[in-house]
């Protein structure tokens, strides 16, 4: 071989050389690669469009996103809207409290009447549970969790201490959505122009609402539920007409003919229309003030309206199972008048 050849020998050699070397680096970063990406923990959305199988350990990647530096926070709803605002409502003040994200399934009942602002994220890995123990009493241990974990919180939480420190917040997110408040206003405009008032700003409105329903049946009645009495409402309404001669009452019930038999003064209306849970609640927060009887659903009413608000203090029955759960202090606000 001649000097020619070998040079041109040595040369191939070197330019395969040099390939064998590129392909092992690139090797080598794919494998780098793919180390980190299966590392790395993910949460994936939920959607519509995505179909989870729920006995499967394997999740849709297809809406995979990387997770945040926070962890997540939802809570298991259960009950009537009453219920549902108090479990949003103290989701929203845990999780703000832990500095996680809440988060709620997909197909929430109350994002189909509020402006609440929470994502639905599908499945929540790295996940631990608090069962709350009792459903009237605020539970410190709430306030506990580890934010190494995402949680799933199941329970009433019915208390004021579970956001009082993001009570402006969870007002934003209770704010209804526009075909609501436009329906809500229209029917209260109704109301009052049947008595004939043509000037809000002339009166003094309060919203009075009378929980009877499922509380009178019997089952309701051991278990230690009460509701407010004909004394007390006309209590708390002379308490309000001394202080403003301007005042006119609007009632809202599920059961208002009872409403209809022991009020009939010429300053009070009635909803009289079959809406819904929401629709009246709205209406009745263009009130000023509020009388509320029992219940959860009179609670969010009267805490959405502002104002001064009374109650009645004789709930639940004392001695009773559910007085056993159940703590004044935690559940109604200091600022409430107990009558």
């Amino acid at each position: 071989m001649n000097g020619t050849n070998r040079l041109c020998m040595t040369l191939k050699g070197a330019s395969w050389s040099k390939y064998i070397l590129m392909l092992i680096l690139m090797l080598g970063l794919c494998q780098f690669i793919l180390k980190n990406y299966n590392e790395e923990s993910v949460i994936y959305c939920e959607s519509t469009n995505i179909t989870v199988n729920d006995y499967s350990d394997e999740p849709n990647k297809e809406k995979a996103i990387p997770r945040t530096s926070k962890n997540y926070v939802k809570v298991e709803f259960i009950g009537r809207l009453g219920n549902l605002l108090f479990q949003y409502a103290s989701l929203y003040g845990i999780a703000k409290h832990h500095n996680m994200i809440p988060i709620v399934d997909e197909g929430c009942h109350l994002k189909k009447h509020f402006k609440i602002s929470a994502i639905s994220v599908n499945p929540l890995v790295n996940s631990k549970r608090y069962v709350e123990d009792k459903g009237n009493v605020f539970e410190v241990n709430a306030f506990k969790l580890d934010t190494k974990y995402n949680w799933t919180i199941k329970g009433y939480f019915q208390s004021w201490k579970y956001f009082v420190e993001n009570s402006m917040e969870v007002r934003k997110e209770f704010q209804f959505k526009e075909n609501v408040q436009i329906e809500a206003s229209k029917q209260f405009l109704e109301i009052i122009k049947s008595k004939n008032i043509t000037n809000v700003n002339k009166h003094t409105f309060i919203a009075v609402h009378v929980r009877r329903g499922d509380f009178i049946k019997e089952k309701f009645v051991d278990y230690g539920y009460t509701s407010a009495n004909e004394t007390y409402i006309n209590n708390a309404m002379n308490k309000f007409r001394s202080q403003f001669s301007n005042a006119f009452f609007i009632f809202s019930s599920d059961d208002i003919s009872w409403c209809k038999n022991h009020f009939n003064e010429s300053n009070i209306a009635f909803i009289n229309k079959k809406n819904t849970p929401e629709v009246d609640m709205a209406i009745l927060t263009h009130c000023n003030h509020t009388i509320v009887s029992t219940g959860s659903y009179g609670w969010w009413t009267a805490w959405l309206i502002g104002g001064t608000t009374i109650y009645f203090k004789d709930f639940p029955k004392k001695g009773s199972k559910l007085d056993k759960v159940f703590n004044l202090t935690t559940y109604n606000p200091p600022s409430w008048i107990a009558m």
